[in-house]
């Protein structure tokens, strides 16, 4: 049997690639901006890249569909990684980007809306989220709320009334563990059971502004294990539960409303430490 040489081998609690690089997102220690956009799809990271960013650097693990950029978006450099779906995938990322270097976190996303008003293709902040996630449980406990940093939101409101004046929208998001019957979809037989359909006419009596599967877990991720990052999202409205209508539309305005949030951050006194990364300040990275 072939021996692993010594020089390989990393600490079980903290694993790295035989290169030293983070064991999923196979970055190291200063590849990604203190500015860093999550996405939950590869594409749209790929997408960020090829249309918003300059000079760029990429890092993928493609065994597992994760990518990462690193560029210049005008006069600010950012990254945007790409975390998979639901929550427990973001609590993997998460902290891997963090040893990379981010500090700042706006996630990109798609959602299914809520709001009679709004039509696939706006674009929905999320102010806070209802945590149905189940990975929060892991962080923090059920009291604990899952609240959006107001700096990002204030950003991402400011960079939505000039980019997608009349399209976009703030509230409450639902984050699901599930796509299907956790937001209240039939499953494979066309039946739903009276716990999931109690639960999503509460969330609709509640009033909330969308489904989505990541914002919650990101909000108490960055709160929590992250030691208080700056956390926002964004999310297209890619279905009107109302309505029932379904189409992928609005993932560019999200990504421009982002973008141009992180630029806005960048200039912030109040964020100056998260930017030269003396704060927080995380041992052995």
């Amino acid at each position: 049997m072939k021996r692993t040489a010594k020089s390989q081998i990393s600490p079980a609690d903290r694993p790295r690639t035989s290169d030293a690089k983070q064991y999923h997102i196979h970055t190291a220690s200063g590849d990604l901006s203190p500015l860093c956009l999550i996405v939950g799809a590869p594409g749209r990271a790929d997408l960020v890249a090829e249309k918003y960013l300059s000079n760029i650097q990429r890092f993928a693990n493609e065994y597992r569909g994760l990518v990462s950029y690193t560029g210049m978006y005008k006069d600010t450099l950012v990254s945007v990684t790409t975390s998979g779906m639901g929550g427990p995938s973001m609590g993997i990322v998460l902290p891997e980007a963090v040893r990379s270097g981010a500090r700042i976190f706006i996630r990109v996303g798609s959602c299914g809306s809520l709001l009679r008003d709004s039509k696939v293709g706006d674009v929905i902040i999320p102010t806070a989220a209802i945590r149905f996630d189940g990975a929060t449980d892991t962080w923090a406990p059920k009291e604990y709320p899952a609240v959006a940093d107001w700096r990002v939101v204030s950003a991402l409101h400011s960079a939505a009334a000039l980019h997608a004046d009349g399209r976009f929208h703030l509230g409450i998001e639902c984050t699901t563990a599930d796509f299907y019957t956790g937001q209240g979809r039939p499953g494979l037989f066309a039946e739903m059971s009276e716990t999931m359909l109690r639960r999503h006419q509460e969330v609709l009596r509640l009033g909330a502004a969308c489904y989505a599967m990541e914002a919650a877990s990101l909000f108490v991720w960055c709160a929590t294990e992250g030691g208080g990052l700056p956390a926002g999202a964004v999310n297209a409205v890619f279905a009107n539960r109302h309505t029932n209508e379904f189409g992928v539309s609005g993932e560019e305005l999200a990504i421009e409303v982002a973008l141009e949030a992180l630029r806005t951050l960048s200039h912030e006194k109040a964020m100056a430490e998260y930017i030269t990364r003396s704060r927080p300040n995380y041992p052995g990275t």
